[in-house]
């Protein structure tokens, strides 16, 4: 069945929507730490799992799912992996121990691995190379919408109700989401049905270097985003004397700044041509922001936390585009994979690390500082990359 150009415009709304559940529901948990930690008794460092589990799943799913969707494509797998959201945040929600909020947070973890992975295979099948920036910049926008919307509704719900209401609406948007990805998505014109992918196809990908470079620097970028995400918030409130919803909202005011410039940098790149300066000059940027923020107070902090921002959005539509670009369409499930397998393994060691750092030091400089050394470390993987 065919359908008119405008309709890749609906599928892409599809694919973000679906992330975007997926990414409410994974970040709904940083704005709850305090008070998940006070109703089940448990330290920094295993409040950090709430967050990490999430991607355990990812780390052994990941190349799995790349196959899966190589030979069979995303369209059931999406819609079943949404439902998998709703009943993990739904397990989540109903938790009356802390084994059984793990648990919920695990089977997220699930459905997350085939939505992080399979979302964006869909999009090369729509856009042509000349488009392929301008829609993995709207795409990118993913994560920090749903972080701008889930971290005051936590907030606010969790004020007035506890902090198990946000997780009955991360089921029922994920129950919406689901319904419109069953509804929208098809597969594209430009994917390439005519190569069967077997394995030498898939021994290409997964020894295609370029892939795996900028798979680490999304490695280092998420370790990096997510310690700033997971703790900014706690830190906010103890270390600089801010209320818990003003905390939270500053936690998430990187997010609003990258929710502009994500699509901004992903047309940038795609104009110029170039990939390498936008990932290298992110990643720096994010991480001297990180340290000045440990040490200012009001307004300089603000500021800080917007550059931080606008930073973290150079990173993201980059490192989909070069993964998309090094490999044939029909290997997108592979490439992604190895995409989603290195931002596993990063927000995995994310959380509990830094939640590590703060029990251990007592220090918020330290903590940023811990952090900042993965933006570094992206900053020079970046530079190794052969992509202009």
């Amino acid at each position: 069945m065919s359908h008119s150009p405008k309709y890749r415009w609906a599928v892409l709304f599809a694919s973000f929507f679906s992330f975007v559940a997926f990414a409410f529901v994974f970040q709904l948990m940083p704005s709850l730490l305090t008070n998940v930690g006070k109703d089940f008794g448990v330290n920094e460092a295993e409040l950090g799992l709430l967050m990490s589990i999430v991607m355990v799943p990812g780390i052994f799913l990941a190349l799995p799912v790349g196959l899966l969707i190589n030979r069979y494509g995303f369209r059931l797998l999406g819609f079943l992996s949404t439902i998998l959201v709703a009943i993990g945040s739904l397990t989540t929600a109903l938790a009356d121990t802390f084994a059984s909020a793990l648990l919920g947070r695990f089977i997220l973890g699930v459905g997350g691995a085939f939505i992080i992975v399979g979302t964006p295979t869909v999009i090369p099948q729509w856009f042509s190379r000349e488009d392929l920036g301008k829609a993995m910049g709207f795409f990118g926008t993913n994560m920090p919408v749903a972080t701008i919307i889930a971290f005051p509704t936590a907030a606010i719900l969790t004020e007035n109700f506890g902090w198990h209401y946000p997780f009955y609406v991360g089921a029922l948007i994920a129950l919406v989401a689901a319904t419109i990805y069953a509804l929208v998505i098809k597969e594209g014109s430009l994917k390439n049905k005519r190569e069967m992918v077997g394995y030498k196809e898939i021994r290409y990908a997964v020894r295609n270097v370029e892939v795996w470079k900028a798979s680490l620097v999304w490695m280092f970028f998420n370790t990096t985003a997510i310690a700033f995400l997971s703790w900014a918030k706690t830190l906010f409130q103890d270390f600089k004397g801010l209320d818990p919803v003003l905390s939270s909202i500053l936690a998430s005011g990187p997010m609003y700044a990258a929710a502009v410039f994500v699509p901004i940098f992903g047309w940038a790149s795609g104009k110029t041509g170039r990939r390498k300066p936008f990932m290298f000059a992110g990643s720096i940027i994010m991480a001297l922001a990180l340290n000045v923020a440990a040490y200012v107070f009001d307004l300089p902090l603000l500021l800080s936390v917007i550059v931080l921002g606008i930073a973290a959005a150079m990173v993201p539509p980059i490192v989909m585009t070069v993964t998309a670009e090094s490999l044939p369409s029909n290997l997108a499930g592979t490439g992604f994979s190895i995409v989603t397998l290195c931002q596993n393994i990063g927000i995995a060691l994310s959380a509990p690390m830094t939640g590590y750092i703060l029990q251990t030091t007592g220090r918020l400089d330290l903590t940023f500082f811990g952090a900042s050394l993965f933006a570094f470390a992206g900053a020079i993987t970046a530079l190794t990359l052969k992509t202009k």
